[in-house]
């Protein structure tokens, strides 16, 4: 039951940190060596999916009792190129999955957050163009330690996007994202035969939404503080450590 808490503590914290949920779930995974561990990500997934809906339970409401607004645009342009991206190269991207790409996933979000940091100085509301963008940018973070969260949130600074809406923004991509791997996910499941711990997934469900309701809440403190640069040297020493004892 330590190794289901802990894999929840790890995906609810990293969903919404720039620091690669995928690939910490894959290392701390094989670490603890669960079983059914394509389950426990899939469970773990949907706490961080109602974490997100809890943390913006308003703004979503808004959302959906007036469908025809410029944010539900928004968030249709930013999913497509990601879908279409998912498409094309996940295949690719499971074959080739290893400590390696895992190394140059987390270097690349180090220095994309270090430039963050250092230039995003927009006050712009999200566009049709910055959606596009960070769509695009999120489609890329399928690579393995590549942070979803931080490569999304920096492509919109970039964009010209202010910090609070272009991690708010960030947050609410999400969520259409979640869902459809989750239902990829379980389509693989339930072709498969497995035995399942029903105590042990629902700790992980738990525990994986408390703790992204702190990621979140953490987030939009540190973002707002040009602090992104301790996530940055966190994933060089994670890099460094990889590249030594693996």
């Amino acid at each position: 039951m330590i190794k289901y808490f802990l894999i929840g503590i790890i995906q609810g914290l990293t969903e919404f940190l720039p620091i690669s949920s995928s690939g910490h779930i894959v290392m701390f995974g094989s670490l603890f060596n669960l079983d059914n561990l394509l389950l426990v990500s899939v469970v773990a997934h949907i706490g961080t999916l109602f974490a997100v809906i809890f943390c913006y339970r308003k703004r979503l409401f808004e959302l959906i009792r007036h469908p025809l607004n410029k944010t539900n645009l928004h968030l249709i342009i930013a999913t497509i190129p990601t879908v279409i991206l998912v498409l094309l190269f996940n295949k690719f991207i499971e074959e080739n999955f290893g400590t390696n790409s895992l190394i140059w996933g987390y270097l690349v979000s180090a220095i994309l957050l270090l430039i963050a940091d250092f230039f995003s100085f927009g006050k712009q509301p999200i566009t049709k163009k910055s959606a596009l963008i960070m769509g695009i940018s999120q489609g890329f973070a399928l690579l393995p330690g590549v942070s979803r969260s931080g490569t999304t949130l920096v492509f919109g600074l970039l964009s010209g996007v202010d910090k609070k809406e272009a991690l708010d923004f960030s947050f609410l991509m999400s969520i259409p994202i979640i869902i459809a791997s989750a239902v990829y996910e379980c389509f693989d499941l339930f072709t498969s035969q497995i035995t399942v711990n029903w105590f042990g997934i629902i700790v992980v469900m738990l525990t994986s939404f408390v703790f992204g309701i702190l990621s979140i809440k953490i987030m939009l403190k540190l973002v707002n503080k040009n602090r992104l640069i301790y996530f940055s040297l966190y994933l060089i020493a994670l890099s460094l450590i990889l590249i030594f004892f693996f």
